[in-house]
């Protein structure tokens, strides 16, 4: 019985309680079957369906299976996983639970029980399979109480399929409930085209029944029903070209061959689209006018209010209501800043962070233009306060770098600074600053190593030795110094160009995450949590709601459906709704990081009105036009073209463009759990990883032309020498089905499966 409560298809009917407003429940003493039958028994049974929404955000499971890997997060703890999982090492994604961190995760999404929960999506299935039954006996008047319930549990059942056909493709299609031990395991899988004919179905009822807005925080409305069936068209639509496709991963994604999807994504999107537009009446097509308010937790659930989030996965800072481990996405997206000697011990300010996941090159790269569009620094934390009032570790001011700050970048105002033990960093004053710079506006080492704070900067050229720079005095050599009110360096001629330097001390470091100095990379805005670990939550589980479907992606989901359509022109009008929100607006304020230390070298970069580049570096100007979608930028050869680094296969305009979408998804949605089933549903994953995710990308990559991977001349052990250090695989797209799943399912006869079976059943390649 052992193998049974590792994986429950054999679904044990486990009830609890969500979280906030509606879901909360009425205890029951004595719970049977017959309370299913009534209508407080339903109402209670959709509520405990809501915890299938958490399984993203819910400790390590979704964060690996639909976060990291895609071309914008890569997996960076500095251990063995690391190795397994952000490099695709074939030991990490077999199908043995044994030593190996997707097979179990792919085990509690097919269901488990775990800290007294039903987990995954097979018992949400039977949960919602029972109101169904249950539902269909009820008199004509109840039924017309809990109609709406009716649309949650299909969204629910539906969700739960969009969920395992994302990560495994074909499997078992369940319409009826399990009271107990069925009397064999012949669990056949079913082929995505049945799988999906059904969810649309179904999800089409959902959208006619379900309510344009509701009084109960958390519930599942008529728009959040729209978006998620505009992408199944959407989905549908995007792999009925891979029918016949030669390459067996792509072949898998095929969903069935429906030619009018394209209409009923746009036509559904569009439905969504109307409802939030009028609910939200605004200059932005329903979106909120700030994409930073998304991301704020100044007062409790801020969240809330914000129309443009269609659905949410719903914490309190409670025990009771957080699942099994509560909202982890608070600290694991979060950078590990605290083994700096910068004075920002581990706090509540900077979410506590774990250091599990960050961005890739890629995710920083594709912000093409930083000064007019502000999503990048309203998604990454680009700085950091000192938060130790002891100032324990702190650097020193050396005799070049304190001259040098003296000579060079100290304000008028401020007094010299001497050579002492010092800090450079000041408590309650900036500590930390991340300059992400590409590779073709390196900035000078000694510009950066004496700035009065650290300095994590990507590309940077240093002396020929250490030497070179300074005399004995401390003061510069003649001829040795760059411009120093110009730190970009131009001619590297006899100079090492280095990759990732701490300017703590100096030295060196590359994309191997196996060091502990490579978890120093931004940590993004969108999950710093205040609340984690106060109140009464002692476990210090994330007590911020997550968006699970944003007005965003709509508007993109119904504009790659008209580009596919070859309507480019409704295509740019969608994805200027999106630009429009994006600029920076009259009255906001730039970072002081983005105007004073940015590098200018790439064009466009620091394309700032002088009048704005004073502080507090308000906007005076909005600065939409300047990143207005025009239509070339999915034109081969275009100057906009060149910027978005497409994959060497995107040759055309048409591919350009589909590229281009995901591009701006990437932009939008980074660190949402989003991009990675997106991607692998328009099956470009495995294209994107390869050309932009070093550690994903097979050895033999080198990128593409105009992105190739990092190349510096540092050590083959800490240098990124412009070659890959994974060992990507087509197959990896799909994740296997796991081992101990495999020796559980039997035939008809219920008689354990062959070797030949097992083998048949698994995903291609494992």
């Amino acid at each position: 019985m052992k193998k049974y409560s590792s994986i429950l298809l054999v679904v044990m009917m486990m009830f609890f309680s969500c979280s906030e407003d509606f879901l909360q429940e009425k205890p029951v003493t004595t719970l049977t079957q017959d309370y299913y039958k009534t209508v407080e028994g339903l109402e209670s049974l959709v509520k405990g369906s809501y915890q299938i929404l958490r399984f993203k955000s819910d400790y390590n499971q979704g964060n690996y299976l639909f976060g990291i890997g895609s071309d914008v997060e890569v997996f960076s703890w500095s251990n063995a996983d690391r190795i397994a999982m952000g490099g695709y090492n074939p030991d990490g994604w077999g199908p043995q639970l044994s030593g190996t961190r997707i097979a179990p995760l792919t085990n509690s999404l097919i269901g488990q029980v775990s800290g007294g929960v039903s987990e995954g999506v097979y018992p949400e299935i039977n949960r919602c399979n029972i109101f169904f039954e249950n539902f269909a006996k009820l008199s004509e008047a109840d039924q017309k109480r809990l109609v709406a319930r009716r649309g949650e549990a299909l969204f629910l059942r539906s969700y739960s399929y969009y969920l395992i056909t994302n990560v495994l493709g074909d499997a078992p299609l369940i319409l009826s409930s399990f009271a107990g031990m069925p009397s064999n395991f012949a669990f056949e899988k079913e082929k995505m085209e049945v799988i999906y004919k059904q969810i649309i179905g179904d999800m089409r009822q959902a959208v006619d029944i379900l309510p344009e807005t509701t009084s109960e925080l958390g519930r599942i409305t008529k728009p959040a029903a729209a978006h998620l069936l505009a992408k199944m068209y959407l989905n549908r639509a995007q792999a009925a070209e891979f029918q016949n496709s030669a390459e067996p991963t792509l072949k898998a994604l095929y969903k069935g061959n429906v030619t009018t999807d394209l209409d009923s994504a746009i036509h559904y999107a569009t439905v969504a689209i109307n409802i939030i537009a009028q609910q939200n009446n605004n200059a932005y097509g329903g979106l909120s006018p700030d994409y930073a308010s998304l991301w704020l937790n100044d007062t409790k659930y801020t969240r809330d209010a914000q129309k443009e989030i269609l659905l949410s996965a719903q914490y309190e800072p409670t025990i009771t209501y957080n699942g099994r481990y509560g909202n982890t996405l608070v600290h694991l997206f979060n950078s590990n800043h605290t083994s700096l000697r910068a004075c920002t011990p581990r706090t509540l300010d900077y979410g506590r962070p774990y250091a599990t996941a960050g961005p890739s090159d890629w995710g920083f790269d594709m912000f093409t233009d930083r000064a007019n569009d502000s999503r990048y620094y309203k998604t990454y934390l680009t700085d950091y306060v000192a938060t130790d009032a002891t100032l324990k570790g702190g650097k020193p001011w050396d005799k070049p770098t304190a001259y040098y700050y003296n000579n060079y970048l100290k304000p008028a105002a401020d007094p010299a600074v001497t050579v002492s033990s010092v800090s450079k960093i000041k408590y309650q004053q900036r500590s930390i600053v991340y300059i992400e710079n590409a590779k073709d506006e390196p900035l000078d080492s000694l510009w950066v190593v004496s700035q009065p704070y650290i300095m994590m900067v990507r590309w940077m050229v240093g002396s020929p030795n250490s030497a070179g720079y300074f005399n004995a005095d401390g003061t510069p050599k003649t001829g040795a110094m760059i411009d120093p009110k110009n730190p970009v360096v131009t001619n590297t001629s006899g100079r090492k160009l280095m990759y990732r330097i701490s300017g703590d001390k100096g030295e060196p470091f590359g994309l191997d995450r196996g060091l502990a100095v490579a978890q120093w990379y931004m940590s993004p805005r969108k999950w710093l949590d205040i609340y984690r670990g106060k109140g009464t939550d002692p476990n210090g589980s994330g007590s911020i709601d997550i968006p699970l479907f944003r007005l965003p992606e709509t508007y993109l989901v119904r504009a790659e459906a008209y580009g596919r359509k070859g309507d480019y022109t409704s295509a740019i009008n969608d994805i200027n709704v999106l630009r429009k929100r994006a600029a920076y607006h009259v009255g906001e304020k730039r970072s002081d990081v983005l105007v004073k230390l940015e590098p200018a070298v790439i064009t466009g970069r620091l394309d700032i009105p002088v009048a704005e580049k004073n502080a507090p570096y308000s906007v005076a100007t909005d600065s939409y036009e300047k990143i207005k979608v025009d239509g070339t930028e999915w034109q081969p050869g275009s100057a906009k073209s060149r910027l978005e680094n497409y994959p060497k296969e995107a040759t055309t305009a048409d591919k350009q463009f589909i590229h281009f979408i995901y591009n701006e998804r990437a932009r939008e949605f980074a660190f949402e759990l989003i991009n990675v089933e997106d991607l692998h549903n328009a099956g470009i994953l495995y294209e994107r990883i390869r050309d932009r995710d070093m550690m994903g990308a097979p050895a033999s990559s080198t990128g593409t032309v105009d992105f190739p991977f990092p190349k510096d001349d540092i050590s083959t052990n800490l240098g990124a020498l412009g070659t890959g250090k994974g060992a990507l695989n087509r197959m990896y797209t799909f994740k296997p089905w796991p081992q101990v799943y495999l020796d559980l399912l039997t035939d008809q006869n219920n008689q354990p499966l062959t070797d030949d079976a097992k083998k048949a059943y698994q995903n291609y390649g494992y």
